[in-house]
């Protein structure tokens, strides 16, 4: 794993007691939570991904379409599969934090 997936599962881990429910059924509630956590982690990228884009394009001179057809270096392409390792951690967490499976 890598820094920043290594640090979201030691919060996920740390967790102690048992994770309070607001649903009847623990598997659904699970599937919301996920649910949830995609749907925030999406929105905030899109904003951010939307408005660098925006600006990067604009910097460079050339057209949206253009900077999003661009090729990316192998580095970056890394740093972005630890990004994205992360995310899945985050919004996976309901699988894996252990206090789930106290309250099941």
């Amino acid at each position: 794993m890598t820094g920043a997936a290594e640090a979201v599962e030691m919060v996920i881990r740390g967790g102690r007691g048992i994770r309070p429910t607001s649903l009847n059924d623990a598997e659904t509630e699970k599937v919301l939570c996920m649910a949830l956590a995609l749907l925030v982690e999406l929105t905030t990228a899109q904003e951010r991904i939307d408005r660098l884009e925006r600006e990067v394009a604009s910097l460079r001179g050339i057209s949206l379409a253009a900077w999003k057809e661009a090729d990316v270096p192998e580095e970056i392409r890394h740093e972005q599969a630890e990004q994205a390792e992360a995310l899945q951690l985050r919004v996976l967490r309901p699988l894996i934090d252990p206090r789930h499976s106290q309250g099941a």
